[in-house]
């Protein structure tokens, strides 16, 4: 297929002794880019420039308001929480109370690996999806305000919810790999410390909400305030190559063995497993440390600024990270996130018996421990080089990894919470309300994310 003229073309493949460089090349034709083992960068007059730029930045402002509504309210379920078990279904299980939370994160974590290749599939149908998606998600949070049970909250607060931001949110994911190239890592952390800025202000406001005026009126004023904020940002989500470039004409070749090629690769293998294990218990502090406040006998405020706090310190936790795996080794910013953070949870929660060490972990926690999402971008570029086609469904099957690790992580801190031999014979953490081993679990699964660090041993070996 002949390629339209008065624009330059280029194709980048990674050489195999180093698969995070790569070689312009270039091309004539759309054949001479062999999806799934090239790389085609576009450049010419009618194209806005990569990594900077108006176009770039406003793209950018709109996909972080969308990340600041859409994940600041899972991110902050903890509130929701501690609510529901306390004060409006102190009878219902509270792992199933606990699932909605699960769900809300782990449900749109889950539905990229599906959402983002059929996205890059069908381009041309991005903007209707994420309208869809606006609607069903603000239906989940306007029908959560009327139901009567946790089952009701599993399906509207849970599922619908996350639906809906799924299907709003990852098209414009898309995108990301279009408008940045060398500030890939920068501009993702700028991007996700929208769910982080969201998280310190909504813990603070949905309490209040919940207090004074309990559950209905809290969801039906999230639901009209997101309906409102969202929708001016359609106008600047979207793409910077031209649609029809963007989409492939032979589907033969989309489920080729070429496309799934990373599923040979050793490091791709290593980095999603570390991911995995990281995942079980990255989002125990969310759920828990509200109650956990509680068991200290401190104030709701107390355990509002607890989620309020990781929240917050990870919006630059995420830049940092972000800019640091730009800028040195991936190597260092998994073990800065993964040692850090494990010695948080071990030393910091599992010594908390008072106001001050809660305090602090919740700072270092959020500012390490979450920020490990923000490297999934360098992930996919450490396993396949930059290549915007392939990169959006690696990024999806990372995110998903991390949903299900999200999903689990409600019936295992079920399991985990319950007395030990610890429980009662100390006033520190591992001796308070049987969350010792939730504790541990937490502290230990963190640093095992950091054996995603040998990616790098083999990846010299793979071609």
């Amino acid at each position: 297929m002949p390629l339209p003229q008065g624009v330059e073309y280029t194709v980048s493949t990674p050489p195999n002794d180093d698969p995070e460089k790569s070689w312009p090349i270039p091309v004539k034709s759309a054949e001479d880019a062999s999806l799934g083992e090239v790389e085609v960068t576009v450049s010419g007059p009618s194209l806005h420039p990569v990594d900077a730029g108006f176009h770039a930045w406003a793209y950018l402002a709109s996909a972080w308001v969308l990340d600041f509504f859409i994940w600041s309210l899972p991110f902050s379920y903890g509130v929701f929480l501690n609510y529901y078990i306390s004060v409006e279904f102190p009878d219902e299980p509270s792992s199933l109370l606990a699932l909605v939370g699960s769900l809300s994160n782990g449900i749109m974590y889950l539905s990229s690996p599906i959402l983002l290749p059929l996205m890059n599939r069908y381009p041309r149908t991005k903007t209707k999806v994420m309208v869809v998606g606006y609607v069903i998600c603000v239906a989940g949070l306007v029908g959560g305000a009327f139901v009567k049970t946790a089952g009701g909250l599993i399906v509207t607060q849970g599922v619908m919810y996350s639906v809906g931001g799924s299907l709003l949110y990852f098209p414009m994911m898309t995108y990301l790999f279009e408008w940045f190239s060398e500030k890939l890592g920068l501009a993702n952390g700028i991007l996700f410390s929208g769910a982080s800025v969201g998280g310190v202000i909504g813990p603070f406001l949905i309490q209040a909400l919940l207090e004074k005026y309990g559950r209905k009126v809290t969801l039906l004023s999230l639901g009209i305030t997101l309906f409102i904020l969202i929708g001016p940002c359609f106008f600047f989500l979207k793409p910077r190559l031209p649609v029809p470039q963007s989409q492939d004409t032979k589907p033969k070749r989309w489920f080729s063995r070429k496309y799934f090629r990373f599923l040979y690769l050793r490091t791709f293998w290593i980095l999603l497993s570390a991911t995995m294990v990281q995942s079980l218990g990255n989002f125990m502090p969310f759920l828990y440390l509200p109650n956990f406040a509680s068991e200290l006998h401190l104030s709701n405020t107390v355990g509002t600024l607890g989620v309020s706090l990781i929240n917050g310190a990870s919006a630059p936790g995420m830049i940092f990270m972000g800019w640091l795996s730009d800028r040195f080794d991936l190597r260092i910013s998994m073990t800065l996130s993964c040692v850090g953070s494990s010695l948080a949870v071990f030393l910091l929660w599992g010594m908390s018996g008072s106001l001050v060490p809660y305090i602090v972990f919740a700072c270092v926690y959020g500012f390490l421990g979450t920020t490990y999402v923000a490297l999934f971008p360098r992930f996919v570029s450490a396993t396949i080089g930059h290549d915007p086609k392939l990169s959006p469904t690696l990024l999806a099957i990372f995110m998903a990894v991390r949903g299900i690790g999200n999903i689990l992580s409600a019936p295992i801190s079920s399991a985990l919470i319950r007395p030990w031999a610890l429980t009662g014979k100390t006033e520190l953490g591992y001796g308070v309300g049987g969350y010792g081993p939730l504790i541990i679990f937490t502290g230990a699964t963190v640093l095992a994310g950091g054996l995603g660090i040998l990616y790098k041993g083999v990846s010299r070996r793979q071609g």
